[in-house]
């Protein structure tokens, strides 16, 4: 079925899940530290480590503006959400949840990663990524 859907609207359409969700959740962040640890429940944070992930995350959602202009190009930042999300999924959650066990806000952004690692391999071409024949 998703093989069905033009590639460049397939992009399109995760930039503006990217924009909405991870571009907004990063500036939820920056504007209200407070406020979002207190909203998903996460122990006590350093602001400055804290910040450094809603910067990144409001940086994809603004390259992701980019991506809507030129789809192809900007392919790029999928590919990393799509990396570092299955990055933390082993090296960062797994080992921390089979010593410490699991937190609802732990759990709630695993299932956000999987939404989108999921989302990112049914819409990237990595097959024509990897030969180098896009455009």
């Amino acid at each position: 079925m998703l093989n069905n859907i033009d590639l460049k609207l397939k992009l399109k359409i995760m930039y503006i899940i990217t924009i909405f969700g991870v571009g907004g959740f990063g500036l939820m962040m920056l504007i209200a530290p407070s406020f979002t640890i207190a909203l998903f429940s996460q122990p006590a944070q350093d602001l400055y480590l804290y910040g450094v992930a809603a910067a990144v995350w409001t940086t994809f959602g603004l390259l992701a503006i980019l991506g809507l202009r030129d789809p192809i190009r900007y392919m790029p930042i999928l590919l990393f959400q799509f990396i570092y999300k299955l990055i933390w999924i082993f090296a960062v959650f797994l080992p921390n949840v089979i010593v410490d066990g699991a937190r609802f806000d732990t759990i709630f952004l695993l299932l956000i990663f999987i939404f989108f690692i999921v989302a990112d391999f049914l819409t990237l071409p990595f097959k024509e990524l990897f030969k180098g024949e896009l455009e």
